[in-house]
């Protein structure tokens, strides 16, 4: 399935109907997210929301999708502008931004994370962490949310939570390696891509410790009101998992059905 070049010079704010009655939409999406979202070596945007967003556009012919790949700290700051109609980065649900936008009703990826620290820490759990720097997501990130109930729930024991909204790999590797950062959030297929492309020896050098820290879905961010679109979408989400396309592409670009758990 073609993936969609970058578009950084695209200077579209929102949806607009063209003159054959197809609806343009600007879709915000990440650069740099491997394998979900990110600028490959051509330039292109390329990954699993990439194609699971060309998967439904060929399924609304209503609608021609065009897309914004920006940092993450930017999307969101794009939908409220309006630049955009959709975000798409992984988004987990939370209250903070259900009081602000539209969710899909339709999830298309698991997201489950684990605490995760180097090899030779004998850290198992968030008790074994008190005081120490935990990388966590965005701000508004669900499992920032999750440690921020940890510390209002466990006073003495509250951990230190690291917000990463626009960091890179290479920095969080470099926090955890050079010992900044205690401990880190992620799914499994984050932490073989930690251990694949930051060994030093080609050993594994960071683990997932415990249970999961969280165990949700991900879905796409509308503004409110733009209900048409979000039904529209949905539908189309569905028929991706029922024909097992979605599974396809999940398997494609993460190396296991991330649409079914991890």
């Amino acid at each position: 399935m073609a993936t969609s070049m970058v578009s950084a010079l695209f200077t579209g704010c929102g949806s607009k109907e063209e003159s054959n009655g197809v609806t343009k939409i600007v879709i915000g999406s990440g650069n740099a997210y491997n394998p979900y979202c990110y600028i490959d070596e051509s330039g292109a945007a390329v990954g699993y929301e990439y194609d699971v967003l060309a998967a439904i556009d060929e399924l609304l012919p209503q609608y021609e999708f065009e897309y914004q790949s920006m940092s993450f700290d930017q999307i969101l700051l794009s939908l409220d502008s309006g630049k955009i109609d959709i975000a798409a980065h992984q988004y987990e649900y939370t209250e903070e931004r259900a009081e602000k936008y539209l969710f899909s009703s339709e999830s298309y990826t698991s997201y489950i994370t684990y605490l995760s620290v180097l090899v030779d820490d004998d850290a198992t759990s968030l008790e074994d962490l008190a005081g120490e720097r935990i990388r966590a997501g965005g701000a508004t990130s669900a499992t920032t949310q999750i440690l921020k109930n940890w510390n209002e729930a466990h006073p003495g024991q509250e951990v230190v939570i690291v917000n990463s909204d626009s960091s890179t790999d290479e920095e969080a590797v470099a926090a955890l390696k050079n010992g900044v950062d205690r401990a880190t959030v992620l799914k499994k297929s984050d932490l073989a891509k930690y251990n694949e492309n930051y060994s030093d020896d080609g050993t594994d050098w960071i683990k997932a410790v415990g249970d999961p820290i969280n165990n949700s879905q991900t879905y796409y961010l509308y503004k409110q009101g733009n209900d048409e679109l979000k039904e529209a979408i949905d539908g189309a989400l569905k028929t991706l998992k029922e024909n097992g396309t979605l599974s396809e592409l999940a398997i494609k670009w993460v190396g296991y059905d991330v649409t079914e758990g991890e």
